[in-house]
């Protein structure tokens, strides 16, 4: 194994599901890929539906460029704290189709992300960006689990990396 990938939304559930892949890369003592994407087909639905003018879509992107960077210098901070080698992405576009191609490209052993929502319909099911990564990834998925045991458990075995 050479690489982990994780797939980053940003927010509380996002810094667990980081702290468990930066554990996983420790223990596997590999590479560890984190990927963040601003997704641009919700900002042109938003445009579409007259949510946004032109320059509100603009400033929002913009928004969600800076917020997306100091997040994933938070992850980047909490890996090296533990000595885990890790790098930063920012894409632009379709969320899952993003993260499954670039964890292809980057030939990842393994993709990390966060819980999958819970969904009421199988068309709900369909369009879950969380659901398409998990079913399109090319590699082994690991879910992490977000419910306050997995919290403290995450949080545990972070704590313990030396």
């Amino acid at each position: 194994m050479k690489s982990i990938v994780v797939a980053l939304a940003g927010g509380a559930p996002s810094i667990i599901t980081a702290k468990y892949a930066i554990y996983l890369a420790k223990l596997l003592q590999v590479k560890l890929i984190a990927i963040c994407v601003i997704d641009e087909k919700a900002i042109q639905e938003l445009l579409k539906s007259r949510v946004f003018v032109e320059i509100e879509a603009k400033e929002y992107e913009i928004d969600m460029d800076q917020q997306s960077k100091l997040f994933m210098q938070r992850v980047k901070a909490l890996a090296e704290n533990k000595k885990v080698e890790c790098e930063t992405l920012i894409l632009k576009g379709e969320i899952h189709s993003e993260v499954v191609d670039k964890a292809k490209e980057l030939g990842a052993d393994l993709l990390v992300m966060g819980d999958l929502k819970e969904v009421l319909s199988w068309q709900e099911a369909l369009y879950s960006e969380g659901e398409r990564i998990f079913r399109e990834s090319t590699c082994p998925v690991v879910v992490v689990k977000n419910p306050i045991l997995g919290r403290s458990e995450v949080e545990r075995l972070y704590n313990e990396l030396q």
